[in-house]
């Protein structure tokens, strides 16, 4: 056999088998990122368990109007329309999937789509012992024959004030956005996540969508 067919039949072996293998790591990278997609028990997990922690303190001024019942509680003897107080609590932020739906596929564009609920006040627990009422902790008046009915009336104001507070709901949003691209981009997959049907715009992420060095310069030089 003459030295340029052995050469052209080589070559030809090493094509295939190069070919061959770059076939099957493609093979395997999509086996991957369609099993990536489909593994809803995880996606799942992903979301409900990104979760936004608050151990904080919420300033109200209330109105007698606003609440009758619960400024005439807090007031005592004071001869006045309004007072302010403020009351710690822990709340805890997220996505509910528990009991609630999802979605997630493959769009027209290759991206990764995902849309879930939107995200709420979870869990929460208001801190009596550090009430605050007109610049007095208020201790005694949580000692008083009404205190059972003071706490009551203060959680039955306080939830719907912290479900609604947006800077706890923005933060939220943005913890769950974040533990979705560590789960999808790492593969090599555009997201586009809807939270409450909005599309969330992504944050730089070290070592997701934005490199170490430049988060460290970012950070050097705000």
């Amino acid at each position: 056999m003459k030295t340029g067919k052995v050469i052209l039949i080589v070559v030809l072996v090493i094509a295939a088998i190069a070919g061959a293998g770059f076939y099957g790591l493609k093979y395997g990278t999509d086996l991957v990122r369609n099993g990536i997609v489909a593994n809803y028990p995880t996606i799942k997990n992903v979301v409900h368990g990104a979760v936004t922690e608050f151990d904080s303190t919420a300033h109200i001024i209330l109105t007698k109007s606003a609440n009758e019942e619960l400024f005439n509680y807090l007031k005592g003897d004071l001869k006045t329309d309004t007072i302010q107080f403020s009351m710690p609590y822990y709340g805890r932020y997220g996505v509910d999937l528990s009991v609630r739906n999802f979605r997630v596929f493959k769009n027209d564009d290759g991206a990764i789509e995902v849309w879930v609920p939107g995200v709420m006040l979870r869990y929460c627990e208001l801190k009596f012992d550090g009430l605050v009422v007109n610049g007095k902790v208020a201790s005694t008046l949580l000692q008083s024959a009404n205190s059972l009915a003071i706490r009551k009336k203060l959680y039955e104001y306080m939830i719907p004030v912290l479900e609604k507070n947006k800077a706890n709901l923005k933060a939220a949003k943005t913890t769950t956005t974040k533990a979705m691209m560590f789960y999808i981009m790492p593969y090599k997959m555009d997201l586009k996540l809807y939270i409450g049907e909005e599309l969330q715009t992504l944050p730089n992420v070290p070592g997701v969508n934005q490199s170490v060095e430049d988060a460290i310069k970012e950070a050097v030089n705000p």
